[in-house]
């Protein structure tokens, strides 16, 4: 008889592959001057040992290809309050570090959020 934690624990011992986990979609990397854009495929995460939960964004570019971008909480913030969603245009650009009025420095982004007219 099949136990319903069966296949759960075959991915955790790598005889099957985790569904969530897809090594062909690469990490987009937050550079100045490289802005992301194309169109929301998926919403997503995964668990980093050092940080905790990630919530990423998946994308496909306008040259086919697709990537995955980590949101931090701003990010997933303002993916909310635009009301983000699959098939959605998405711009996403790192503008570098700012310091705070309080001295603190944080990383500005510009995110623009497009929904298609269908």
């Amino acid at each position: 008889m099949k136990n319903k934690y069966d296949r759960l624990k075959a991915i955790a011992s790598g005889q099957l592959d985790d569904p969530a986990f897809n090594p062909a979609i690469a990490f987009w990397k937050y550079e100045l001057n490289n802005p992301l854009i194309g169109t929301i495929k998926d919403f997503g995460g995964f668990h980093h040992a050092n940080f905790g939960s990630q919530e990423t964004v998946i994308v496909e570019l306008e040259s086919g290809e697709v990537v995955s971008a980590i949101l931090n909480p701003y990010l997933s913030e303002g993916m909310r309050m635009r009301n983000a969603q699959v098939d959605d245009l998405i711009y996403l650009d790192f503008l570098g570090k700012e310091n705070g009025k309080y001295g603190k420095s944080f990383n500005k982004y510009n995110l623009i959020i497009d929904k298609p007219d269908y």
